[in-house]
């Protein structure tokens, strides 16, 4: 318990101090959920300290669609900011805040009507995918991987300094994915705000 605690006071440091990059509609930090790594997300999201907002990804899959609707719920009696990944629909049903974007889904994001008032955020995986992704009418970005990690989907971790320099030349917000813990999020905050699936399993 007094791990968790402590876990708890790092990540709520790291998200107030990622706040001055993320700004005000935004949160410092993004749990992302994985209905395949991380069957119980409300039990994580029910631990979350302030400054922590939530990505449900569903992956199509109709029990974690679902689950959204009590995820979404769970934010909004806790004053949480929630995204739905890749789909907009699903976003004004549950009364989410926005969507998230995978790289590749980015035409889908330019078909979705502006008018909806959804924020909107994209992941990216290189400073290619960086560079074209500026002309999407984004919120934020989150780029990865930034730190080691042992996620089989991770890629070669570009560091904190590239991590620090695109986040300086970024036209919005950039967060940092992969590899992020309760002991390198406050890195990632002085630069930008952080995102992570499996950190926040260390709040149980």
């Amino acid at each position: 318990m007094k791990h968790a605690v402590a876990v708890s006071r790092k990540f709520r440091n790291a998200a107030h101090l990622a706040q001055a990059h993320t700004g005000p509609l935004l949160p410092g930090g993004f749990f992302l959920t994985d209905p395949a790594r991380i069957p119980d997300a409300r039990a994580i999201i029910d631990r979350l300290p302030d400054g922590i907002g939530v990505i449900i990804r569903h992956f199509g899959q109709a029990h974690a669609m679902q689950q959204a609707f009590d995820i979404v719920s769970d934010c909004q009696r806790a004053g949480r900011i929630v995204l739905i990944g890749a789909d907009p629909d699903l976003a004004l049903a549950t009364g989410a805040e926005g969507v998230h974007w995978p790289f590749r889904m980015r035409d889908d994001l330019r078909r979705t009507k502006p008018d909806l008032g959804l924020l909107h955020t994209m992941s990216v995986h290189s400073p290619t995918e960086l560079r074209v992704a500026r002309a999407y009418p984004v919120d934020a970005l989150i780029y990865s991987t930034v730190f080691p990690s042992a996620s089989p989907s991770a890629g070669h971790p570009v560091g904190l300094s590239r991590f620090a320099a695109a986040a300086s030349t970024s036209p919005v917000p950039l967060y940092a994915l992969g590899g992020i813990s309760a002991v390198n999020a406050e890195k990632a905050a002085r630069f930008g705000g952080f995102a992570s699936v499996s950190a926040f399993e260390a709040l149980l």
